[in-house]
């Protein structure tokens, strides 16, 4: 009898080990989604399932003996500590959401970020380059593009732009954002054609050829030049450089077409960088201090509300003229006026909406 007691305690021992450890996980994993603690009788049921599956329960059942009796009690010791345990783990666990636990799965929850391109009255033409048509403007108006939220806000920009190039074959982009990504600047401009696309009506491309050229002359480049005629060519801009064959492009009226024929320039003089549209003026503040004031500056507001190159430097040449009859000190109120007027006579939604625009404060003037 003592024999067949310590062989169902050792038999006990053994399968009550193993329920052990599987009532200890069943009942950590019941804890941690149901926040309660498992039965113990279930997990006697389960504990007394693993010797059910050798056989063994059968063979007590069949053919009850203290042996059998004592392997019973002692799985069912091990199973009730297991189920004990596993709850005490479970409770220590921090815990998570099934939802949550289920998109840790799946890898976490995306986040995206959204860029939102401002109305087309806000989008604004990049200076010195071709105007897109104001059709793709409207079509680009309002436009959103979704973008993975962790990406670099310069990755951000680069791919937006890199969209509208693509996409709708835009020249270049200027885009801005602040670092909740929204677009606080936007300024686009067409393809370039070439040559023609700079050159005023009335006016042509001439070739040159010269004996010798300023090292580093470059297009953009204000230039005199004395002609073998003897003829003098006061300033104008260089175009393009062929240092090569020195060969200088020059954009001039037509009628000067006969002047440079066969002609070749014995001399170029580059000259200093200067604006003789936008010369200074005196102006008076409201706070009556008198100070100088830049024709550049109406140029640069009126790029702002959507007025091209060209029709700026239109609208400015007025005003100066109109100014320069005027005597000195101007007040800023008198200039803004004055720029209303003429750009009402030009494009009157424009003058419409620089009345309105943030920028007619004394500090952009």
């Amino acid at each position: 009898m003592v024999v067949e007691s310590l062989s169902g305690l050792l038999s006990g021992v053994m399968f009550g080990t193993v329920g052990f450890f599987i009532v200890m996980m069943l009942s950590i994993v019941y804890r941690y989604f149901t926040n309660e603690r498992l039965s113990s009788f279930l997990g006697i049921l389960f504990g007394l399932g693993v010797l059910g599956f050798s056989g063994g329960l059968l063979a007590i059942l069949d053919n009850p003996t203290v042996g059998g009796a004592i392997e019973v009690v002692t799985i069912s010791i091990f199973t009730v500590w297991g189920v004990n345990t596993g709850d005490k783990i479970a409770e220590k666990m921090p815990k998570k959401s099934p939802s949550a636990i289920l998109d840790g799965i799946r890898g976490g929850k995306t986040q995206y970020t959204t860029v939102k391109l401002p109305n087309s009255r806000l989008i604004y033409d990049m200076a010195g380059k071709p105007r897109v048509p104001d059709n793709l403007k409207a079509e680009l108006s309002e436009r959103e593009f979704t973008l993975p939220a962790d990406l670099p806000l310069e990755d951000i920009i680069n791919r937006v732009k890199r969209r509208l190039i693509t996409d709708w074959g835009i020249g270049d982009v200027e885009l801005e954002l602040d670092q909740d990504a929204k677009v606080i600047h936007f300024a686009i401009s067409a393809k370039e054609r070439g040559l023609s696309t700079t050159i005023p009506e009335g006016s042509v491309a001439v070739p040159i050829e010269c004996k010798v050229i300023p090292s580093n002359l470059a297009p953009g480049d204000s230039v005199k030049i004395f002609l073998e005629n003897n003829e003098v060519i006061e300033r104008i801009e260089v175009k393009g450089v062929n240092e090569e064959q020195r060969v200088i492009t020059i954009v001039a009226d037509q009628n000067l077409l006969e002047t440079f024929r066969g002609n070749k320039a014995s001399l170029v003089v580059a000259l200093p960088f200067t604006n003789p549209s936008c010369p200074a003026i005196s102006v008076e503040q409201k706070t009556g201090e008198i100070e100088d004031f830049k024709l550049q500056k109406i140029f640069n507001t009126l790029k702002k509300v959507g007025v091209t190159d060209e029709l700026s430097r239109k609208i400015v040449t007025k005003v100066q003229a109109k100014l320069s009859k005027m005597d000195s000190p101007i007040s800023t109120k008198l200039i803004k006026a004055t720029v209303v007027e003429e750009l009402e006579k030009e494009k009157p939604e424009a003058a419409k909406k620089l009345r309105k625009h943030k920028l007619w404060d004394l500090k952009s003037f």
